[in-house]
């Protein structure tokens, strides 16, 4: 049977499911490469190659040196973890489009069953996810057949080294091979997901090449403080030899000197002497400094801000934190989506037309969406329990524990609420309200955990820090229920003076 692949060219299912594409004797020595590790002695020079190569076509060095800065980096590591990881805890749901028939319901509730019962979907979204960093990556797929239906029951990552890009076109990628040309990927046979982390062609798409540089200049400055450390502290120690003496002579002394750092003895000839001058002096801070610029920058790129993953002590409190994860929300949703679009086109439709319609149309394709990212995204805007005693609502129940805020002012109004509003019965709450409430007092109540938190000096960032912090403790209920008193009262006078107008 003929079948057709999502651009609409004919392929045989033969050709699809008798083997994988890298089982072919034209490409299969590529498995038994070994990695190339261009991190090692990396300079920015060298490292400006490595990019201009891959602009080329050439993406072994790149690759590799993407792998090695994960392997090496702890805090590239790390955040690029967080940013995948998150993508594997979203519930999957495949759905029709809009407008759908009977027949495209039928297929999205097939589509969204095997979906569900799908083995390894979390490893998979990992797999895809790892294109963020490196602009692509390809899961060879494993189709197996039960009865008359195809599934597939395996997926395997390919390392981005075995790919390279057609010269013609920028964005296609192609399966090295035993000669320089490559072949295309197999249709139906590969999820290629080449994520839009930033606008580009694929080689330079991953974000990788931005965090190469603070890499890059992060390890200069790892260097150089080791260096630092192992003479630091330690006495200069200069030997001097009498002029004429030999070569063996001087091995000698050279031995004494050195042995006196370890050992704090050692002999020499009369005839030469050793000095001990100051004890080697230095300042780690500026390594450090750049070190924190490097984690700093790394954050940024991949997380969008530091305060998610950063923990100084000054600036990364908690509450600013909360603020930056809306960052890390969009993030989410950006690459759930992406995600989504590609098991659409790559995995979606080949299960359609493998086991339901031959000639599906690829535009009417059921969608794959994680509705939890609404929900995620709804309750990441709700306000917790203390901004919630903020709003004032007479008409809707309070919600999330938060202690309704009646006051007898507003019972009182509230009591006669169904008899016409009265001039005596206004005044009467008012009166209640101005006897038992005291504003000045309970706003400086509620300002308290603020002013102690910026009592001392602090420095504008961390006095950011401090109030956002101090917020939670902040006791509003009183002062809201008096808000609250205040706007029923309003209210109601502006109904007295409507009923006063009709009569």
């Amino acid at each position: 049977m003929t079948i057709v692949d999502v651009n609409g060219n004919p392929l045989s299912i033969k050709q699809v499911l008798e083997y994988p594409q890298t089982d072919s004797p034209r490409v299969a020595n590529i498995a038994n490469e070994m990695a190339t590790h261009p991190s090692q002695r990396l300079t920015p020079r060298r490292l400006q190659g490595i990019f201009q190569d891959a602009e080329n076509g050439n993406l072994i060095a790149q690759s590799d040196l993407f792998a090695d800065m994960e392997e090496r980096d702890s805090q590239i590591f790390a955040d690029m973890q967080k940013r995948k990881l998150v993508l594997t805890t979203l519930k999957r749901e495949v759905q029709p489009l809009a407008n759908a028939t009977p027949a495209e319901v039928a297929d999205a509730v097939y589509l969204n069953e095997v979906i569900q019962s799908l083995d390894g979907w979390e490893d998979l979204i990992l797999d895809m996810a790892d294109g963020i960093g490196k602009g692509f990556s390809n899961q060879e797929i494993r189709w197996g057949i039960s009865g008359r239906e195809y599934y597939p029951y395996g997926f395997d990552w390919r390392p981005q080294s075995w790919f390279t890009i057609a010269k013609e076109d920028q964005n296609k990628l192609l399966l090295r091979t035993d000669n320089s040309t490559g072949e295309p990927l197999r249709p139906f046979g590969w999820i290629s997901h080449k994520p839009k982390s930033r606008s580009g062609y694929v080689a330079r798409a991953g974000l990788m090449r931005t965090l190469a540089w603070p890499y890059i200049y992060r390890n200069f400055g790892g260097q150089g403080l080791a260096e630092m450390l192992e003479i630091y502290g330690l006495p200069i120690r200069i030997g001097k030899y009498p002029a004429g003496s030999g070569k063996t002579e001087r091995s000698e002394l050279m031995k004494a000197v050195t042995t006196i750092g370890r050992s704090a003895g050692g002999i020499m000839p009369d005839t030469m002497k050793m000095e001990i001058v100051a004890a080697a002096s230095g300042s780690s801070e500026p390594f450090l400094a750049l070190a924190e610029w490097a984690e700093k920058s790394i954050s940024k790129t991949i997380l969008g801000g530091t305060l998610t993953s950063q923990a100084d002590g000054k600036t990364s409190t908690n509450a600013l934190g909360l603020i930056h994860n809306e960052v890390r929300l969009d993030l989410m949703d950006a690459d759930a989506r992406q995600c989504g679009t590609t098991i659409r086109s790559d995995l979606l439709y080949p299960l359609l037309v493998l086991n339901r319609n031959p000639h599906a149309d690829p535009r009417r394709t059921p969608k794959l969406v994680f509705p939890e990212l609404e929900e995620i995204r709804k309750r990441a805007e709700q306000p917790g329990p203390a901004a919630a005693r903020y709003e004032i609502n007479f008409n809707r129940p309070p919600q999330d524990n938060n202690t309704a805020l009646v006051s007898l002012a507003r019972a009182m109004l509230r009591q006669n609420s169904n008899e016409p509003v009265s001039e005596a019965g206004i005044e009467d709450a008012i009166s209640v309200l101005m006897a038992s409430s005291e504003p000045g007092k309970e706003a400086a109540a509620m300002l308290a955990p603020a002013l102690e938190a910026i009592a001392s000096t602090l420095t504008p960032t961390q006095m950011l820090g401090a109030l956002a912090e101090a917020f939670p403790q902040m006791d509003v209920r009183p002062l809201a229920g008096n808000l609250g008193d205040y706007m029923a009262i309003a209210r109601y006078i502006g109904h007295y003076a409507t009923e006063a107008e009709r009569t």
